[in-house]
């Protein structure tokens, strides 16, 4: 049983972007093989098969195309966009029980009626799934599934991804195992973890495409939301906000009063240990000095 990684660029911008989060991919699991899927020869160590794509869409339709030249028995494809700060192959080990995996979209505002058919019938309690981190058995059920897919996305007057994505799951028989946020933290936009962020899902180099562009470095988005492991909220509105029970950054003061603190502590001394108590301790007051030292930098720069 083979598995590997699989990533999709068409365009210099693209292919540039794809080394980057393989760069990032390397880091944590060096020993899984690489395929590029690209329009033109690419040279680089960091892939171990570099397909050439004859006929490339320069869009999102290059990603439905191609998932099927996976070498792999068990793929894991990535976005261009994304950067993997620590081993995610237990992602694979999720598809012993199902087809496919992926993450919900974050905030998902109901059926997109702009790309749905006339006569959709798949319901609102049926989620859009983003396509962007997806590890997938390459078996002939996902053949059909990636037929439907490339039918409900190529047959539509403004058919976008996602859209299409979810139609083409609500309608195969595919099963699909839901995975955490943290495999695939769209953190350009809003939303929420429980544990260490594995996979960051944002432009990394600045390119034209027609999907969301670069507004926010990820190396800071890695800092400010792995800051904490618990749990904790995110949006990004022009600055990029992280909010916990234990913390709160947008006030630059602690969301807990003294003897909440003492409460907490006494309880995690208790039944986590003292190391665990000092380890969070000093979580929190290293994020809680870096917040107050920027604000009151930034209000020095203002005044």
């Amino acid at each position: 049983m083979s598995r590997g990684v699989l990533y999709v660029a068409t365009g210099e911008q693209l292919i540039a972007e794809a080394i980057e989060s393989a760069k990032s991919l390397r880091r944590h699991m060096p020993d899984y093989p690489i395929t590029l899927v690209a329009d033109r020869e690419v040279t680089h160590d960091l892939f171990d098969t570099v397909v050439v794509t004859d006929d490339p869409e320069y869009g999102f339709g290059d990603q439905l195309l191609n998932m099927d030249a996976s070498p792999y028995d068990e793929t894991l494809y990535l976005d261009t966009d994304t950067y993997v700060t620590d081993d995610v192959s237990e992602l694979f080990d999720v598809l012993d029980e199902f087809d496919l995996a992926a993450t919900k979209v974050p905030a998902w505002q109901g059926e997109d009626h702009r790309d749905a058919p006339v006569g959709d019938s798949v319901p609102t309690s049926f989620p859009e799934y983003n396509s962007g981190v997806v590890a997938y058995r390459n078996d002939e059920k996902m053949a059909s599934f990636l037929a439907r897919w490339r039918r409900e996305y190529f047959g539509g007057e403004h058919s976008l991804n996602q859209p299409s994505f979810r139609r083409a799951l609500y309608h195969s028989d595919v099963r699909i195992a839901t995975v955490p946020p943290e495999y695939n933290c769209r953190f350009e936009v809003l939303g929420h973890a429980g544990m260490p962020v594995k996979i960051f899902h944002g432009r990394l180099l600045d390119v034209e495409t027609p999907g969301i562009g670069k507004h926010r470095d990820v190396h800071e988005a890695i800092e400010k939301i792995n800051a904490f492991d618990g749990p904790r909220v995110f949006i990004n509105s022009g600055k990029l906000q992280v909010t916990t029970w234990k913390y709160n950054p947008l006030t630059g003061t602690d969301g807990l009063s003294g003897l909440d603190w003492l409460v907490y502590f006494y309880y995690a001394v208790k039944m986590r240990g003292p190391d665990f108590a000092a380890k969070k301790a000093a979580s929190v007051s290293l994020a809680l000095a870096k917040d107050v030292g920027e604000g009151l930098l930034e209000r020095h720069r203002s005044s």
